[in-house]
């Protein structure tokens, strides 16, 4: 079809003169090559603040926050400019609080790619590219999960929860076919009491997802985490068939792969034969580990698992949000449970098969973003050894950063600084108190307020932003398990390849510094 200049006029809303859409867009795009590259190298510089410090009022105050009836046009830069003022900097390799950092400069581009298409990954005909590239993608992370190339299939969701969500609901319709149409009223007429496993160290959104189920909290069974913070599996094979027992329903095991807090791997090899045993789905949500345990140096998914959460935004330098739920079973298990089969927007709903490629009757939704397309991007551009590197680079920083703590712990004058556990992956935990705090034996319970109040206190300082936590610890009695909270301790999860060894020392100096100040003030 021919196309003319004028066939993509319309009225511009800031100026009220005919231009092009593409006229419009190379002059936002010029002027975004020249600040956002200027934004990255500011954000980069040694002394450019982090973040903290802010507050809603403070942010409410600097964003103009009206709406005009003339739009602003090339001046929009000015609000711009506003939000990445007040925007946390996540481009610094100080930015240590949450599981994620900046994205790799082809991700930005790929972000970019998706905004341009502004296609819907649900049918094929509206994301042709964006279908092939998430079946690609998706098989090629079951290759390395060890998942079998005949059956296996990952697809997108918006975050690790609605990847655990949709592998639990997944499971559930699996095992009891009757809930799709019927509800959980098909199970209460049988009398039959659906129940989940999960770890007591576990992300929230299993149990958000059993309450989105149906199923409510109380059909979760928390199962007690041994000292290095990984799920116990003898307790929970002992748990299984105490359920089983007293008549309930057991069909799902959520195990993890980098817990949040600790960062712990639970045994998957020892889970999946309690699992093979019971006849019990397993979900790995390895939405933080997962990069650790498809691109580390000894991959291992045991051939057990049935379905696998992995977020490459995390470790993997994708920009927020790409999280893929990979299942053993593929799209067929997937359709089965969760489609509807909507001919008036899925026509090819005959095939129930991999040979389907309206992805959106898999899932949950109906609109999704062709997320695959910025995994795709940033692993063809940078390569399988890039990842292998990224991701052993992080591991090691753990491993180096947790030998600083225990050398400055070595040094009395230093104050106490003792590791919660050895970390596993790239997360590190530890305490740290000024020596007059400092005292023998367990931790006490004033030690969690020190490492809130100097984590507050290094963020409000705008030189690094660094976060807390805290976990339950188990021990073993005579009727069961006894829970106890551990105080409060600094988490510390890497993930910027750009992080060095003097980052690490200015940021437990900063630590040093802020518990010192806080107790020369008897804020402590």
């Amino acid at each position: 079809m021919a196309s003319s200049s004028s066939s993509g006029d319309y009225i511009s809303s800031s100026s009220g003169t005919a231009q092009t859409a593409d006229e419009e867009l190379r002059a936002l795009l010029e002027d975004a090559a020249r600040e956002f590259p200027a934004y990255v190298r500011q954000a980069l510089a040694a002394e450019a603040p982090v973040g903290g410090g802010l507050s809603p009022a403070s942010v409410s105050a600097t964003l103009p926050l009206t709406f005009p009836s003339t739009g602003l046009g090339p001046s929009i830069w000015h609000d711009i400019h506003l939000v990445l003022r007040t925007a946390t900097n996540t481009w610094s390799p100080r930015f240590l609080y949450k599981l994620y950092a900046s994205p790799t400069p082809i991700g930005v581009l790929s972000e970019a790619l998706l905004g341009l298409l502004n296609n819907n990954a649900h049918v094929f005909a509206s994301s042709p590219a964006g279908a092939v590239i998430e079946r690609s993608v998706g098989r090629e992370l079951c290759r390395l999960a060890g998942m079998p190339a005949e059956t296996s299939a990952g697809l997108t969701f918006p975050g690790g929860s609605y990847s655990n969500m949709h592998a639990l609901v997944a499971a559930r319709n699996t095992r009891f076919p009757e809930c799709k149409r019927e509800g959980l009223w098909g199970l209460a007429k049988r009398k039959v009491r659906p129940v989940v496993f999960t770890s007591a160290h576990a992300h929230y959104s299993v149990e958000k997802a059993a309450v989105a189920a149906g199923l409510g909290l109380d059909g979760v069974v928390v199962v007690p985490a041994d000292h290095e913070g990984r799920m116990d599996a003898r307790a929970l094979r002992a748990m299984v068939q105490e359920h089983v027992a007293q008549g309930d329903a057991p069909f799902f095991v959520n195990a993890t792969a980098g817990t949040t807090v600790l960062g712990a791997f639970d045994p998957l090899d020892a889970l999946a034969a309690v699992c093979a045993d019971f006849n019990l789905w397993l979900h790995v949500d390895a939405s933080w580990g997962g990069p650790l345990l498809l691109f580390g140096p000894s991959p291992h998914v045991p051939p057990g698992v049935h379905s696998l959460t992995i977020n490459p935004h995390k470790l993997l330098g994708v920009p927020l949000h790409c999280s893929f739920l990979l299942v053993r079973d593929g799209l067929g298990t997937m359709r089965r449970a969760l489609g509807l089969g909507a001919s008036y927007l899925y026509h090819n709903v005959e095939n129930d098969g991999e040979d389907t490629w309206d992805f959106g009757d898999a899932t949950l939704a109906c609109g999704r973003r062709p997320d695959a397309i910025k995994m795709w991007l940033v692993w063809r551009y940078h390569g399988t050894q890039y990842l292998r590197m990224r991701v052993q680079r992080a591991r090691q920083l753990a491993r180096d950063f947790a030998q600083m703590v225990r050398e400055r712990g070595a040094q009395a004058s230093r104050g106490v600084w003792r590791l919660v556990v050895e970390p596993q992956g790239t997360t590190v935990c530890f305490w740290h108190v000024p020596r007059d705090l400092a005292a023998d034996g367990e931790p006490e319970a004033r030690w969690g307020e020190v490492a809130r109040l100097v984590c507050e206190r290094v963020n409000a300082g705008g030189g690094a932003l660094i976060d807390y936590a805290t976990v339950d610890r188990f021990t073993r009695a005579e009727d069961g398990y006894e829970a106890r909270g551990l105080p409060c301790f600094i988490r510390i999860p890497f993930n910027n390849p750009e992080v060095t060894r003097d980052t690490q020392n200015a940021v437990l100096d900063a630590i040093e510094r802020a518990a010192r100040e806080l107790a020369e003030l008897k804020l402590i």
